[in-house]
């Protein structure tokens, strides 16, 4: 799994798991959300953008699946 660090006020981490193409999205609330269906390329989006809270946000957004745990 990458950890993948997003400097926001609500989320703290988040981690991708390549093998089953899931993103667990951990809030500093202890909240987690698992988003299926995200590819590498949105990860390394992720990992290279200016914003990555607003692009977090984009990626959580339909047809992505979101689960909270």
């Amino acid at each position: 799994m990458k950890y993948i660090p997003i400097g926001s006020k609500q989320i703290a981490f988040v981690q991708y798991d390549d093998q089953s193409s899931q993103m667990h999205i951990q809030y500093h609330t202890g909240q987690t959300r698992v988003c299926s269906g995200v590819n590498e390329e949105q990860v390394q989006q992720l990992l290279q953008s200016d914003n990555p809270y607003d692009l977090m946000v984009r990626l959580t957004r339909v047809p992505h699946t979101a689960q909270q745990a």
